[in-house]
């Protein structure tokens, strides 16, 4: 460790940041949706290598005598192909068949073609959203779903063997063993079997499209385009540093989204993250619609027109408007912790037909269960174009039907303090929250206060070093009040 790495002047920096930030220096972590750290430092060929050998001995002993393939992917990130060569390069030598991505790709089609290719799993050199400074991986299992915590320790058990006396002796690779392969054909297919292209090229919708420099260029563009569908396209070039904005479906970094809209007259804009997991929305007037607004009438659309059958997932932070569109059509609600492998997990185990998770992601169960921002972008422009209405008229219909809703979401930096006061409300069992007694009090994922029309919850991130405080309330100043009460809390 280099010491001069922490600023000199460590008395304006909290003890307990510069605790985690010395315990994770070189530590290999999977938390919510993979392991994500700075490159250069955690994140480096060294620990890539490490990790490596680690997912192999896993495998060795989860496929006991079986032959083992692996797909291997990256993003548009600096370095990320870098670091997928090697890993691949690493497992030809273990003996294992390693099929390469011909380019960078986004998730749902490398978790396509782990199904396709009878895959062990997969590996995705990807950090999300996060800042170009940083990188991570992500690991599927056999199903192309995101490897669960059971998983995943095991992954981490094994790093811990190998780590301190790992040595790498730099070796050519085993070309017979390394296969490159196009995952968007097969794809583009699966798409094009879901969504109804007729419907959205003969109502005129115009489209706007941003990929954000991300993987999902000539995807979600190409095959609206091949579609002979009206769009206009921004960012779809690989850019590893982002541009100015951050590779994530937010308001803040779709502005330039929201312009071309206004720009062109377009009816919607629709963009993928980096890895093209999450979408993002935006209406007619260039006003960015979150997913807890615009996917539960999406569901209702699946079920009452796309006739979908079967139950719904969605993840413990996620809106209730969705609860109440399953009670109107008695359809049965799951409910998970908040992590995209949990409802994956669930999607593969019970009848449903969607997952859903308040960050941007949701999947169809139609054979791969992950999150799927290309396809969610392609059925909510179905919807637009089926009810022939601008996104603001179905939102204020479907909050009539049920009721509107308001919810919040955000972060804390964690602390010393903050986190001693976190963990203390864990361990208490009866609360009065600001006078309230709660219905109910849920710890499926940290602390969910349920009270009369409304909910609180707080939780600590698995990615980043924060806790996120989520509320909901028939009443927008409500949900503000909630907020501000959770963050007290710990404060």
């Amino acid at each position: 460790m280099v010491l001069t790495e922490i600023p000199l002047n460590c008395s304006k920096i909290d003890k307990f940041q510069v605790l985690y930030y010395l315990l994770s220096m070189g530590v290999i972590k999977f938390g919510t949706d993979g392991w994500r750290a700075r490159m250069g430092r955690e994140f480096s060929f060294k620990n890539v290598r490490i990790f490596t050998q680690a997912y192999f001995n896993y495998l060795k002993k989860r496929y006991p005598g079986k032959e083992l393939k692996i797909i291997v992917n990256y993003d548009t990130r600096f370095l990320s192909r870098q670091f997928a060569s090697e890993t691949t390069k690493m497992l030809s030598l273990f003996g294992v068949k390693t099929y390469f991505s011909i380019r960078d790709a986004p998730l749902p089609a490398i978790s396509l073609g782990t199904i396709n290719y009878r895959c062990c799993g997969a590996i995705n050199f990807t950090a999300s959203y996060n800042k170009p400074v940083f990188n991570g991986i992500k690991v599927f299992n056999h199903n192309g779903a995101p490897a669960l915590p059971s998983e995943t320790n095991q992954i981490e058990k094994e790093v811990e063997k190998v780590q301190h006396d790992f040595h790498f002796k730099p070796q050519y690779a085993n070309k017979e063993l390394i296969e490159s392969i196009d995952v968007r054909s097969p794809y583009i297919d699966y798409i094009e079997n879901i969504i109804d292209f007729n419907l959205i090229r003969d109502s005129g919708v115009v489209i706007a499209v941003d990929n954000l420099y991300g993987a999902s260029r000539e995807y979600l563009d190409y095959v609206l385009s091949k579609n002979d569908i009206e769009i206009e396209s921004i960012h779809n070039f690989p850019y590893s540093s982002f541009g100015a904005v951050i590779p994530s479906c937010n308001s803040e970094n779709l502005r330039e989204l929201s312009e071309l809209v206004c720009e062109k007259k377009a009816d919607i804009g629709v963009a993928t993250d980096i890895d093209g997991d999450r979408f993002g929305i935006v209406n007619a007037k260039g006003k960015y619609i979150n997913a807890n607004m615009i996917v539960p009438p999406l569901i209702e659309y699946l079920i009452t027109i796309r006739k979908m059958e079967g139950g719904i997932v969605k993840s413990v932070s996620t809106t209730d408007y969705i609860q109440r569109v399953a009670n109107y059509y008695f359809r049965k609600v799951y409910t998970t912790p908040v992590g995209f492998k949990y409802v994956a997990d669930m999607l593969s185990k019970r009848k449903t037909f969607i997952g859903v998770e308040s960050s941007n992601g949701a999947s169809l169960n139609k054979g791969i269960t992950i999150k799927d921002g290309i396809l969610f972008n392609l059925l909510v422009t179905e919807m637009l174009a089926y009810y022939k209405l601008d996104m603001d008229k179905i939102l204020k219909n479907f909050s009539i039907k049920f009721s509107k809703l308001y919810n919040q979401e955000i972060s804390v930096r964690i602390n010393e303090s903050r986190k001693k006061k976190f963990l203390n409300l864990l361990k208490h069992r009866d609360y009065h929250v600001n006078g309230l007694k709660p219905k109910e009090i849920l710890f499926d994922d940290g602390i969910k206060f349920i009270f009369q029309k409304s909910w609180l919850l707080l939780r600590e991130s698995g990615t980043n070093h924060l806790i996120r405080i989520y509320a909901e309330s028939p009443l927008k100043q409500r949900t503000t009040e909630l907020i501000k009460m959770g963050r007290q809390l710990i404060e």
